[in-house]
């Protein structure tokens, strides 16, 4: 079915993928390390912005430095994503009227300007670890156990979030009152697929294929989230 998807040895771990790994562990901790101080200390938009850019700021270093395809092109991917995801924001700011982002930082349509930005980080973090084991585990092992992650991490990062003043959501059944049911579904569904999408990605992928996957991407999360507030919201 998938051409291009072969499965390799999950015992091996070649120093390419080390340093790739060593990449994704690296801004995942200083993600969470920035957030919780923002949570901490309250600190809003501004810290969101600037832990963004300093994270942009690593992954640019680390492909000046590596020329590494696949990560440049999951980059690519992600920052594709980031504004095809803005749809999706529009639906929880202004349709359903349940995402609420304090005033203060210039808007991209009803978003943050930094959140496409943003975006693009996770889908190089989230991305890889979904495009790497899905070459070990199989794509359907892989699925399974992002759609769990996915529905696990959100509650923490949701709840960062709110306490740090970048967002918060209201007037939908919510976990602890912080993170909606239909949010925590959503970034399940979000999460299932992403194995699927990003298992094409090669070091030769084209600009038109990634194109095309970073827009059934940014359909799919605009679905996901439209279902989950449906069943849930």
């Amino acid at each position: 079915m998938w051409a291009w998807y072969r499965r390799a040895d999950p015992m091996h771990l070649s120093p390419v993928d080390r340093r790739r790994w060593r990449l994704v562990s690296v801004t995942l901790a200083l993600s969470f390390a920035f957030d919780l101080v923002a949570a901490w200390f309250s600190l809003g938009w501004t810290a969101a912005a600037a832990s963004t850019g300093v994270l942009l700021g690593i992954i640019g270093v680390y492909l000046a430095r590596t020329r590494d395809p696949i990560v440049g092109r999951l980059l690519a991917f992600g920052l594709m994503v980031g504004f095809g995801e803005l749809p999706a924001d529009h639906f929880g700011v202004v349709t359903t009227q349940t995402l609420v982002y304090p005033p203060g930082p210039p808007l991209i349509w009803d978003s943050p300007f930094y959140m496409p930005f943003a975006w693009s980080i996770i889908f190089v973090q989230l991305g890889f670890v979904a495009w790497w084991l899905g070459r070990r585990w199989g794509l359907r092992e892989t699925c399974v156990a992002l759609a769990i992650f996915g529905g696990i991490n959100i509650p923490i990062y949701e709840f960062l979030a709110k306490y740090a003043d970048y967002w918060f959501y209201k007037d939908t059944p919510m976990l602890l009152g912080v993170t909606p049911y239909y949010v925590i579904l959503a970034e399940s569904l979000l999460s299932l697929a992403l194995p699927l999408v990003v298992a094409p990605i090669s070091e030769r992928t084209r600009v038109g294929l990634l194109i095309a996957l970073a827009a059934a991407e940014s359909l799919w999360i605009f679905v996901a989230g439209w279902l989950a507030f449906s069943l849930v919201g």
